[in-house]
């Protein structure tokens, strides 16, 4: 499937031979243009070994957007942001969908909201339903630190 909005996370339908096909990214800005074979897009490298990342200008047309498994959350410890904008920490008990196109937004000096709902049980044993929020520090109590 081709990118449609700034937040998804893709990667390269036809990587070059040096390049790492499992490597993904993501999507900053799309071009708004009235040409659609050669719009470009703003990418950055996630999940890389480098410590300074770069933001490279692609053709729209080599990316395609990556759906993710969420099965392997369960029981995993998150934080995620409610309705009323609190934020909870626990361990996922429920997913709503197996699998995912998942939007990333980054809040700056906070973490990355998305558009996975999960509902987590925390440490007194009350769910909790909300959109998984990714920070570089989520603990729980006998757990490692996300990201």
């Amino acid at each position: 499937m081709r990118p449609t909005k700034a937040g998804q996370v893709v990667r390269f339908h036809t990587p070059y031979p040096d390049e790492d096909p499992n490597m993904i990214y993501h999507l900053l800005y799309l071009d708004d243009e009235d040409y659609p074979d050669i719009r470009k897009a703003d990418i950055k490298a996630m999940c890389s070994d480098s410590s300074f990342l770069l933001i490279d200008r692609v053709n729209l047309e080599d990316l395609e957007v990556v759906e993710f498994d969420l099965k392997d959350l369960l029981g995993y410890p998150v934080m995620i942001i409610k309705e009323d904008q609190s934020e909870v920490s626990g361990k996922v008990y429920q997913l709503y969908q197996d699998k995912i196109v998942p939007e990333l937004h980054v809040k700056k000096g906070k973490g990355v909201e998305t558009n996975v709902k999960l509902t987590i049980k925390d440490a007194l044993g009350s769910l909790h339903t909300g959109m998984l929020f990714v920070t570089p520090k989520v603990k729980s109590k006998n757990s490692r630190t996300i990201l």
